[in-house]
């Protein structure tokens, strides 16, 4: 039978699930079945049929269990089902749906933003095991300068530097460097989004280095990102500011800067820079320390590539030979240091089975320096690329090596 009032209406649909609607919308919903009342009602007049009411009032209650429901599922946001109607048969079970994940108030749990510069960081540690920068499709060991050099022709300059070629693409970013064989042993990346790395960084996601060396002006920091492969970080001190800025980055493939036909084995290289730094030289130059002034190398080799002092000592680099000459207020060469590819296979425990127990050693900002008093004059120094523990002596190597003239900077240090 119809509904005599509105309250009387709100009561009978009070009856089904409670579900919160605001009032606009259950004014809507009596609006919508007073109509349907009132059609059903002129039906009931005109052909006084009892099963005509029935049906219309069996149409106005699946009216108000839908319209109730879909409500709450546009205002609740939440899964609800009606139950399955049949002819003449029974309800089935009501359907249930999953729990949606999360909490219970249905809020979705905002994904973690992770900082560009670690993306950046994991990025570059993926290209390195496969042997590529993050800015170069190519890869050391596996492929030849002949095809990088089909794809985006001649380089804009090339230089020979300590075993490898390199050859420059400055639009690219990119620095080539190969062997005699053009098969390609490094590829450095210029790209600026690196800049923005702070070792800091690159140490709290990596760890420590592997190594540590400073040449040239720059500080670098290298990592085995595989048993073949090495990530090399190099960074400078700008000229304005505080702390150092990364400049490169490169994949470096030691063993393809390897000449297994020429390179000394550890034992001999060693004996030979015994030998030369008894007489004043070291491994790379024709020069002398006490016996040559560096005007001599400048005239002969050309302007540095850098120029640094400390304690009153002038050192001036040549980059692409691998030396450092460092010379007192008299120009006298007083120390020469040699940066020479084949030194970064001598293990420490080599250094030791092949010249002994040093005269001294020192720890110095990380790394290890073993200094052999080699006549009554020279010193030859062997500076290791991170700290010996003793129990990793096969695993520390060389970084660089000086013949050392100790008298040559006693004036100077004093003024």
């Amino acid at each position: 039978m119809p509904f005599k009032s509105d309250e009387q209406l709100l009561k009978e649909l009070g009856k089904l699930p409670n579900m919160e609607m605001p009032p606009e919308t259950k004014k809507k919903i009596i609006t919508t079945i007073r109509s349907k009342e009132a059609t059903h009602m002129e039906q009931t007049v005109n052909k006084r049929s009892f099963g005509q009411i029935g049906k219309g009032l069996a149409v106005c209650s699946i009216l108000v269990a839908a319209c109730w429901m879909g409500t709450a599922l546009i205002q609740g946001n939440q899964p609800a089902a009606l139950p399955d109607i049949t002819n003449g048969s029974s309800p089935a079970a009501p359907k249930t749906q999953p729990a949606a994940p999360g909490p219970s108030h249905g809020t979705a749990q905002p994904t973690p933003v992770v900082p560009a510069n670690d993306e950046l960081l994991t990025t570059i540690r993926k290209q390195a095991e496969k042997g590529a920068v993050i800015n170069s499709p190519y890869t050391v060991e596996t492929t030849v300068f002949d095809t990088v050099e089909k794809a985006w022709g001649a380089p804009d300059s090339s230089v020979y530097a300590n075993g490898l070629t390199y050859a420059t693409y400055k639009n690219r970013g990119v620095v080539i460097g190969y062997n005699k064989g053009m098969q390609i042993a490094e590829i450095r990346s210029l790209d600026p989004k690196i800049q923005k790395l702070t070792l800091a960084e690159i140490e709290r996601q990596w760890g420590k280095p592997n190594r540590v060396s400073e040449f040239a002006g720059q500080q670098i920091y290298t990592y085995d990102v595989t048993d073949k492969y090495q990530v090399k970080f190099a960074f400078e001190q700008p000229s304005t500011g505080n702390g150092l800025t990364l400049v490169q980055y490169s994949v470096y493939y030691p063993q393809g800067n390897r000449n297994l036909m020429a390179d000394l084995a550890p034992a001999e290289l060693l004996t030979t820079l015994r030998d030369l730094a008894k007489n004043g030289q070291t491994l790379g130059s024709e020069f002398r320390v006490e016996k040559d002034v560096f005007d001599t190398v400048e005239k002969q080799w050309g302007k540095p590539d850098v120029v640094s002092t400390v304690s009153g000592i002038t050192y001036n680099t040549y980059r692409d030979r691998g030396l450092v000459f460092g010379f007192n207020k008299g120009m006298q060469i007083v120390d020469i240091r040699s940066y020479n590819y084949q030194l970064q296979y001598v293990s420490l425990a080599d250094v030791v089975k092949t010249l002994g127990k040093p005269t001294s050693t020192a720890n110095v900002a990380g790394q290890t320096i073993y200094t052999y008093k080699v006549s009554d004059k020279y010193e030859l120094k062997i500076v290791f690329s991170s700290i010996a523990t003793g129990s990793n002596n096969d695993k520390v190597f060389v970084d660089h090596v000086n013949v050392f003239y100790p008298r040559g900077t006693i004036n100077n240090m004093a003024g």
